[in-house]
C-alpha cells in the first residue's frame, strides 16, 4: 500500500510529525497559544490578562536566567516598553530552559530579575507552549505578532551567531511596519 504520493510530500509530512508541529498552531499564529499562556505560572508577579494578547501587536521572547544574551534582550525590550506603552504593545517573556544542566536556580533567577528588571509580564514554560510556538530550542528566541495575532518576525539565536539577541533597531523597524499598515 502506497502511502503518500510524492516522496516531497511524504518527506515534509515526515519531518512535521517528527517536530510535532500541530499546523493548526502554525496557521493560527498566536491564537493558538493564547488559552496556554494564559494558564501558564507566573515567573514574578500577577498571571496574564487576556488583554495582554489581544487588539495589538505582541512580542513574545524566550529567555532563561543562567543566559547571557537574555539579559541584553530584556535591556533591550525594557526600552521598547518605553517607547511603546502597553495599551499598544504586549511583552511576553517565557522562561524556558531554566534547569538546563542541572536545577533551578532562585537565587540566579532573583539576581537576573534584579539586573534587568523587566517592565513586562513573565510566565514559565511548558513543553506544549515551546511545542505551539514552532519547538523552540534556542534562547534567545524572540516572536512578534501583528494586532491578529499573525507572525511577521522572528530572531533566533543561532549557534556560534556574532549576533545573539534581537536590536532596538530591528524590533523598531518592524513595529513601525506594524504601526503603518
Amino acid at each position: 500500500m502506497k502511502a503518500c504520493g510524492s516522496r516531497l510530500v511524504c518527506g515534509l509530512f515526515a519531518l512535521c510529525l517528527g517536530w510535532g508541529i500541530a499546523t493548526s498552531a502554525l496557521a493560527g499564529g498566536l491564537d493558538g497559544a493564547r488559552a496556554l499562556l494564559l494558564a501558564a505560572a507566573p515567573v514574578d508577579g500577577p498571571a496574564l490578562g487576556p488583554d495582554v494578547l489581544t487588539g495589538k501587536p505582541v512580542i513574545v521572547t524566550f529567555f532563561a536566567s543562567w543566559c547571557p544574551p537574555c539579559t541584553d534582550e530584556f535591556i533591550t525590550l525594557n526600552q521598547v516598553r518605553d517607547r511603546y506603552p502597553s495599551e499598544r504593545l504586549s511583552i511576553v517573556a517565557i522562561n524556558a530552559f531554566e534547569a538546563w544542566g542541572g536545577k533551578k536556580n532562585p537565587a540566579r533567577m532573583a539576581r537576573f530579575l534584579d539586573r534587568t528588571k523587566p517592565a513586562f509580564p513573565m510566565v514559565e514554560a511548558t513543553g506544549e507552549i515551546l511545542r505551539v510556538f514552532g519547538n523552540v530550542e534556542r534562547i534567545p528566541t524572540l516572536i512578534v505578532y501583528d494586532r491578529d495575532g499573525r507572525e511577521v518576525w522572528r530572531f533566533v539565536h543561532a549557534v556560534d551567531a556574532a549576533k545573539t539577541s534581537a536590536s532596538l533597531q530591528d524590533i523598531q523597524q518592524v513595529l513601525a511596519r506594524l504601526n503603518a499598515e
